[in-house]
């Protein structure tokens, strides 16, 4: 199951995301926390992406008059995706030994591919 990158409510991320690391993992409350605020920033991630999607790549800006800079909303939704890959690998789920967080590289991948 893959969760939609283009989901910009953080609830409907959270709920997929849980699903999805259900899956493999019992999760335990500090995985749930990780997942609260991944969730949010891969929405956050989304509704940027929209804007630079309206506004386009590059948008009038800089020190000189008709300049044309890259827009700031893809800087940020890279880094708001990579700071969530770091907290979704994070997620362990319950037990112990090397069974314990095995899929969770595999979840991060499920939901970016080669976007992280």
């Amino acid at each position: 199951m893959k969760v939609d990158p283009a989901l910009k409510d953080p609830q409907a991320v959270r709920v997929a995301l849980i699903e999805l690391h259900e899956t493999e993992l019992d999760l335990e409350p500090g995985d749930l926390v990780a997942i609260d605020i991944a969730a949010a920033m891969l929405a956050r991630a989304a509704q940027l992406d929209a804007v630079v999607k309206r506004e386009g790549r590059m948008i009038p800006g800089g020190n000189r008059a008709g300049m044309m800079v890259l827009q700031s909303g893809i800087a940020q939704a890279r880094t708001n995706r990579s700071s969530a890959a770091g907290h979704l690998a994070k997620i362990r789920g319950e037990g112990e030994g090397p069974k314990r967080g095995h899929n969770v590289r595999d979840a991060v991948g499920a939901r970016w591919g080669n976007r992280a």
